[in-house]
């Protein structure tokens, strides 16, 4: 990643990388580490084949072995497993035995995470004498924020059983890798920037072939059985016929659900263009296309421009709003930064946010849009109950979800429940503690600023303003904190850049 190197009394700069040990070494770096991300991913997803304890076994012991020896290498596999693993899973759904099975082996990937994050705590707990003082403030705030998830996980448990476990696994996944990254790179140096811009190459190259051949990208990897899987559940509850009814659009086949109006919103709707959404190796096209956002951004302030434009270009015809708004404000954001510094920068990139969250919610009603819409139920039901309903209650997961009357949302201006957005729905399952967590991404993100305003570092800037622009997403969509690929990198970013602040000393007291 990012080392900072001394120059000077007090003064402190960024280098993107190492010193370059030869571009054949560096490459063999690469391939070996890749290779050891991709074994740790198919290898439970193929023992799950022969037994599902057999997989989870794999899962423990390979995260185990790599956290403990080779933890850098554990952080790739960690990104690696968010972007493949559901390819790897695509390719065995012969060997699948139905829903239930299907579900588990997509959950492998955090059952990854929390082993490494196991290991690397407890080292972390181990040397506790002898560890980085700095880290104190940003591991006191993260573990708060791991108790009070828990707290309410519990109580939400008992009311809601499986979907309290998934939304557990989707709030408490960006904490995880924050902490991961933050305590290793706090640690060591890790030169990581070579592995992550591959691996995201290797994800763009997928969604260019599927962009360029459909059919041929599906029949490959097996995406027929894996929707017909992933799918299963809007078929049985009569989704598609309810779609149908209310928009006139019938699916007669597969490829038919995956085609919107253009970046899905009624205020281009009159252009009467359509487009069919990339799903990359992920599965999943919100997902990818948070992903290729933050491909875009890690490329462009490291200088590698025509990586960053093909990412772009991809990101640009996922059609999803929030990836692409996100880049277009923290840009912009950047441009202050460097012409008028971090302060500057930070005050007025949250102005345009808070303008950016009103003019969306007004928008929002006025076009009846159900991210906003379950937005406002959510500021309907908090006064009646703050203290919250506990994890695993509304949302898009709800068994209630397809019950929802959208034109009675409409009309009425909210939905039974908090649906489509990621701080609505905390909001109504962890109450006033929702405030918290949002607060906490919010001061990651000021502290990440402050050592661009130390280092002057354009990607520690971009990081820095791309993650407060997510915690505004969160606002309108559930993917901006829920999805792995999204909320978790940029809060991971921010762990290794505030990791490799405090191992080098930088002083951030001004901060």
């Amino acid at each position: 990643m990012a080392e900072i190197v001394s120059t000077g009394a007090g003064a402190a700069r960024y280098r993107a990388d190492g010193p370059s040990s030869g571009f054949a070494a560096e490459l063999a770096h690469v391939a070996i580490g890749l290779s050891i991300a991709a074994v740790m991913i198919f290898a439970p997803v193929a023992a799950h084949g022969v037994h599902p304890g057999l997989g989870i076994l794999t899962t423990l012991f390979l995260a185990g072995i790599c956290a403990w020896r080779l933890p850098q290498i554990a952080v790739v596999a960690i990104v690696f497993s968010f972007l493949f693993q559901n390819l790897f899973v695509s390719l065995m759904t012969g060997f699948i035995q139905g829903e239930d099975d299907f579900d588990i082996i997509r959950a492998y990937n955090f059952l990854l995470l929390c082993t490494v994050w196991l290991v690397i705590a407890a080292l972390y707990l181990a040397r506790w004498n002898r560890r980085p003082r700095g880290l104190d403030p940003y591991v006191r705030a993260s573990f708060a924020v791991l108790v009070a998830i828990g707290l309410y996980f519990l109580v939400g448990f008992v009311f809601n059983g499986m979907t309290a476990v998934i939304y557990l696994r989707n709030i408490v996944t960006p904490v995880l890798f924050f902490q991961i990254c933050l305590v290793l790179f706090a640690s060591q140096p890790v030169k990581l920037t070579s592995m992550l811009t591959s691996a995201g190459v290797l994800a763009m190259l997928c969604g260019y072939f599927e962009f360029l051949n459909r059919d041929t990208w599906l029949y490959w990897t097996n995406g027929y059985a894996y929707w017909e899987l992933a799918s299963g559940p809007n078929w049985a509850t009569l989704a598609y016929d309810k779609m149908a009814a209310e928009t006139g659009v019938v699916a007669s086949r597969l490829t038919d659900t995956f085609t919107i109006d253009f970046f899905n919103s009624p205020l281009v709707s009159g252009l009467g263009i359509e487009m069919m959404r990339i799903f990359g190796p992920n599965m999943h096209a919100i997902s990818f296309a948070y992903a290729l956002s933050f491909f875009t951004m890690f490329t462009l302030y490291r200088g590698r421009f025509l990586l960053a434009a093909l990412f772009f270009v991809l990101a640009f015809l996922c059609n999803a709003k929030g990836p692409l708004i996100l880049m277009l404000l923290a840009m912009a954001s950047w441009a202050v930064f460097r012409l008028f510094g971090a302060r500057l920068a930070f005050a007025l990139h949250a102005l345009a946010l808070a303008g950016y969250a009103v003019i969306g919610v007004v928008l929002g009603l006025r076009m009846g849009d159900y991210h906003v819409l379950g937005l406002m139920s959510a500021l309907h039901e908090f006064p009646l109950n703050p203290i919250g309903h506990g994890i695993g209650s509304g949302g898009n997961l709800s068994p209630s979800f397809e019950l929802i009357d959208w034109p009675t949302a409409q009309a009425t201006g909210r939905t039974l429940f908090p649906v489509e957005s990621s701080i609505g729905v905390l909001m109504y399952q962890m109450g006033i503690a929702a405030f918290g967590i949002v607060a906490f991404y919010c001061w990651t993100a000021w502290r990440v600023m402050t050592i661009a305003r130390e280092t002057g570092n354009s990607l520690h800037a971009a990081a820095a303003l791309s993650l407060l622009v997510m915690v505004t997403n969160g606002l309108f969509q559930e993917e901006a904190f829920f999805s792995p690929l999204a909320l978790a990198l940029y809060l991971g970013i921010a762990g290794m850049i505030l990791g490799a602040a405090v191992r080098t000393g930088l002083d951030l007291s001004r901060g």
